[in-house]
């Protein structure tokens, strides 16, 4: 009976395997920061989307008031509560409110919403509606 031959190569030397090691530790490292960076996209989507809630409930509060209660809101920024339902969300919100005329029976109300991100960030977003005497005129939002 002969035996089989026996080669030279039976593994993988040193070199191989450090190499395949570090392909594998840059792949893993690469995805991880993939999955944090998503993370905190979408933290700061949902925040921008709660903080355009807290202004849309708010121009809704005004919607509600009466135009006497209105000419009385002050010009200097006034901070607004912001409701439980949102300040529940976490973020830490804040809101203000700031009221100017325009003309004679019309009105500005703007909403300035600040939070700060996981990563301490500030953002801010802003809305403003126009009041009239005679009811809501406009509405809009800016980041």
């Amino acid at each position: 009976m002969k035996a089989a031959p026996v080669s030279k190569f039976l593994g993988f030397t040193l070199v191989e395997v450090m190499m395949a090691a570090t392909i594998l530790v840059v792949g893993l490292v690469g995805m991880m920061q993939t999955v944090t960076i998503g993370s905190e996209m979408l933290d700061t989507a949902r925040k921008q989307t709660l903080a355009s809630q807290i202004i849309q409930h708010q121009i809704e509060r005004v919607r509600l008031m009466n135009w006497s209660d209105v000419a009385a809101l002050g010009a200097s920024p006034t901070p607004v509560a912001v409701s439980d339902a949102f300040a529940a969300q976490g973020g830490g919100f804040a809101c203000q409110r700031t009221a100017t005329d325009v003309k004679a029976g019309l009105r500005r109300l703007t909403f300035t919403v600040t939070w700060k991100s996981n990563v301490n960030r500030s953002y801010t977003r802003t809305g403003e509606t126009y009041v009239g005497k005679n009811g809501l005129s406009v509405t809009y939002q800016r980041p």
